[in-house]
C-alpha cells in the first residue's frame, strides 16, 4: 500500500495537468522552450504580408496574384453558373446558436414577421424596441413570447413547428441576439430542429454580400488594397466552404442535427459578426462592395480561399499543413513583405515555454525528457516532432505532427525551433537515463547528488539506496531505535532505521549496515523485489548469474519487467550500481508494483 500511496501521487499529478488543459503554461519549471515565427496555419494570404503590400503601393489583385498561384479574378456567378451559390440571393445558412431551448432576440430597427415555416404561416408582427422570446413548448412544438415589461414574457398566438423563422420587413430590419451581443440585418432569421430533444438551433441566412460585410477580417485602418484581397480571399473562402456543404435543403445527415448550416460564426469559417461587425469596420464594408462577388478561380473552377496572420517567413503548402490535396493554388512562396517595415508584424518572433508535465499528459506519457523537431517542410517550418520520454516505467519515442502539437499546446505557428532544458548539468537530454531521472525528479525522490548535478555514472552507496527507497515508498522512520552500529552520524541513518523497520534489510551483518559500500546489482535486485513485493515465475534469464546468492530475486525482477540485464543473457550480478541505472531500477520498480 506504500507502494500504491507513491504512485497515486504522481497520478494525481497527471491527471491534474490533463483536466487544466494541454495548453497550459508551467511558469515554476519549464522544461521545454519553443521559439517561432508568424501566427496560424500559415496556408494562403498572409494577413501581415498583404498590409505591408498594400501599405508599399502593390494593387490588391498583385497582392491576391502573389499569394494565390495561377489563379484568375471573376465574378462568383461565372464560377458558379447554375449552383445554388448563384441561383439564390440568400444561399448562406450561417449557425450562431446551437441546441438551444430558448432564445431572445430584440427588434432594434424597423419591424419583422413571426413565422412557422413548415406552414408558411405568420402569427405575430415585432414591432421596433419589442423583445421576443422563441423556445420550445412540448415535444416537436415551439411558440413564441413577447416581453410583458415585467420581467416575464407572454405567450403570443399559437405553437407551432419549430421550424420557424423571424422574417424582416424592410432590408434595414436590425435583429439583436443577447446571447451573440450582436446585431444582424438584411437576412432572416431561422430556427431549425437539433437531434439533441427539446433543442433547436439558431441559423442566419444571408446573401454573400451581406455575409461579407459582417466579417471584417482585418484591421479597418489597413489599406484599401490590403483590405480589398482580404475580401476577395474571404468571399472565396466562404462560397468554398457552403457549396462543399452544400445548399441547405441537401445537407448531409450529420451537418444538418448538429448545426442546419452551410457555415459556422466561428472556426473553422470565417468569424462573423453580422451588423454590429459592418458597423464598426466601413472601409472593410467598402473593399467589400467594391470588389462585388469577385472570387479567386483556377482551372478546377472556385478557388478555395485560406489566410492566417502570418507565416514564419515561406507560406505553408496546404498538403504539408492539411494532408493530401488538389489545390495547386495553395503553394509555398516567400512572405518577405509579412517581415518587412511595413508590415510592422507582432508576430515576427515569438516564444513560448512549458513544463515537460503538460506535454507528457497530453501524449500519455509519465514524463517527457527531450523533445526534438524531426523533420521539416519545404517552407521550413516543423513537420515532425520526436517526443523521448517515459511510459509505464519504460523509454519510448513518439513521433507526432507539428500541426497536431501546435493546436495542443496553442503554439502560435509550426515554424519553431525547440529548446530543451535539462534538469541536471550531467544529465543531458540524449542522456540513456534521462526519462528516469526526470522521473525521480518528478516523484520527489532525489534533487541530485548537488544543486545542478546527479552524478549518473557515481556508483549507489548502501546509505543513498536507503534514502531512494525510504522517499520512493513514502517509509516514516522509526523514533528512539538504532539498529545499527556502523550508521551514527550518517545523514542516511533515518533512511536505514525505515528501512529496517518495514522489513527490506537486516544489514549488511547483524549489526552493521555498512551504508559506504557500493550496492551491487545482485544486491539492488533482492532491495527491489522485497521494497515492492515483487514476484513472478523466477526463472532462470540468465547465464552468469548460477550460484548467486541472489538469483532468485534476478529471476523475479526480470519477469516482473524491472530489468533486462546488462547484455543479451547477462545479468552481471556483481557490477555496481550507477545512480543512472538506479533511477531506471526504481521508475521500472513503481510501475511494475
Amino acid at each position: 500500500m506504500l507502494v500504491v500511496r507513491r504512485l497515486s501521487g504522481a497520478l494525481a499529478l497527471l491527471l491534474a495537468v490533463s483536466v487544466l488543459g494541454a495548453n497550459v503554461t508551467t511558469a515554476a519549471a519549464a522544461d521545454i522552450r519553443f521559439e517561432g515565427h508568424g501566427w496560424g496555419h500559415g496556408v494562403g494570404l498572409s494577413q501581415y504580408g498583404a498590409k505591408a503590400m498594400g501599405a508599399d503601393g502593390a494593387t490588391y489583385d498583385q497582392i491576391l496574384h502573389r499569394y494565390f498561384t495561377e489563379i484568375s479574378l471573376v465574378p462568383l456567378s461565372s464560377t458558379e453558373r447554375g449552383s445554388f451559390l448563384a441561383t439564390e440571393t440568400m444561399p448562406f445558412w450561417v449557425g450562431l446558436l446551437q441546441d438551444q431551448s430558448g432564445v431572445v432576440f430584440t427588434v432594434s430597427v424597423e419591424s419583422a414577421q413571426l413565422c412557422f415555416d413548415d406552414t408558411d404561416t405568420c402569427v405575430a408582427t415585432a414591432a421596433p424596441g419589442e423583445t421576443w422570446r422563441f423556445g420550445y413548448d412540448a415535444p416537436e412544438r415551439c411558440y413564441f413570447q413577447r416581453a410583458t415589461g415585467l420581467g416575464d414574457y407572454a405567450r403570443i398566438g399559437p405553437a407551432g413547428s419549430c421550424d420557424a423563422s423571424v422574417r424582416p420587413t424592410t432590408a434595414l430590419t436590425s435583429l439583436f441576439l443577447p446571447r451573440k451581443a450582436r446585431s444582424y440585418r438584411d437576412g432572416i432569421l431561422r430556427f431549425r430542429w437539433s437531434s439533441t430533444p427539446s433543442r433547436f438551433h439558431v441559423i442566419f441566412q444571408s446573401g454573400v454580400g451581406s455575409y461579407l460585410r459582417g466579417v471584417s477580417a482585418a484591421p479597418d485602418t489597413w489599406s484599401d488594397a490590403s483590405l480589398r484581397a482580404q475580401a476577395v480571399t474571404v468571399r472565396s473562402l466562404a462560397a468554398w466552404h457552403a457549396k462543399d456543404q452544400g445548399q441547405v435543403q441537401h445537407l448531409d445527415e450529420n451537418r444538418r442535427p448538429d448545426c442546419h448550416c452551410n457555415l459556422y460564426d466561428h472556426n473553422p469559417d470565417p468569424v462573423f459578426r453580422g451588423a454590429t461587425g459592418e458597423e464598426a469596420h466601413p472601409n472593410w464594408v467598402a473593399a467589400v462592395n467594391a470588389t462585388a462577388s469577385e472570387v479567386m478561380r483556377t482551372g478546377d473552377g472556385l478557388a478555395l480561399g485560406m489566410y492566417s496572420s502570418s507565416s514564419g517567413g515561406v507560406t505553408e503548402n496546404y498538403s504539408d499543413v492539411f494532408g493530401p490535396s488538389t489545390f495547386t493554388h495553395l503553394r509555398s512562396i516567400v512572405d518577405s513583405p509579412a517581415f518587412s517595415i511595413s508590415a510592422n508584424n507582432p508576430h515576427t518572433a515569438w516564444a513560448s515555454s512549458y513544463d515537460q508535465s503538460v506535454i507528457a499528459a497530453a501524449y500519455g506519457l509519465s514524463w517527457v525528457s527531450n523533445l526534438t523537431v524531426l523533420g521539416r517542410n519545404y517552407s521550413g517550418s516543423a513537420a515532425t516532432v520526436q517526443i523521448t520520454g517515459i511510459r509505464n516505467g519504460r523509454p519510448v519515442v513518439v513521433a507526432i505532427s507539428a500541426v497536431d502539437l501546435r493546436l495542443t499546446l496553442s503554439l502560435r505557428s509550426t515554424s519553431f525551433d525547440i529548446l530543451t532544458i535539462p534538469r541536471f548539468e550531467d544529465v543531458s537530454t540524449e542522456h540513456v537515463f534521462a526519462g528516469e531521472v526526470m522521473g525521480l525528479v518528478e516523484l520527489g525522490i532525489t534533487q541530485g547528488c548537488s544543486t545542478d548535478r546527479f552524478c549518473p555514472n557515481e556508483s549507489v552507496t548502501r546509505g543513498q539506496m536507503a534514502a531512494f527507497l525510504t522517499r520512493a515508498l513514502d517509509l516514516d522512520s522509526p523514533t528512539n531505535t538504532d539498529s545499527f552500529d556502523d550508521d551514527d552520524g550518517s545523514i542516511f541513518e533515518n533512511d536505514i532505521e525505515a528501512l529496517y523497520a518495514a522489513g527490506i534489510t537486516r544489514g549488511c551483518t547483524i549489526n552493521s549496515f555498512c551504508p559506504s559500500l557500493a550496492v551491487s546489482r545482485g544486491e539492488m535486485a533482492a532491495f527491489l523485489v522485497r521494497a515492492f513485493d515483487l514476484s513472478g515465475p523466477g526463472g532462470d534469464p540468465f547465464t552468469d548469474d548460477d550460484g548467486s546468492y541472489f538469483e532468485p530475486e534476478i529471476g523475479v525482477l526480470e519477469a516482473a519487467g524491472v530489468s533486462s540485464g546488462c547484455a543479451p543473457n547477462q545479468y552481471c550480478p556483481d557490477g555496481l550500481v550507477t545512480r543512472g541505472e538506479m533511477a531506471a531500477f526504481l521508475i521500472r520498480a513503481l510501475a511494475a508494483a
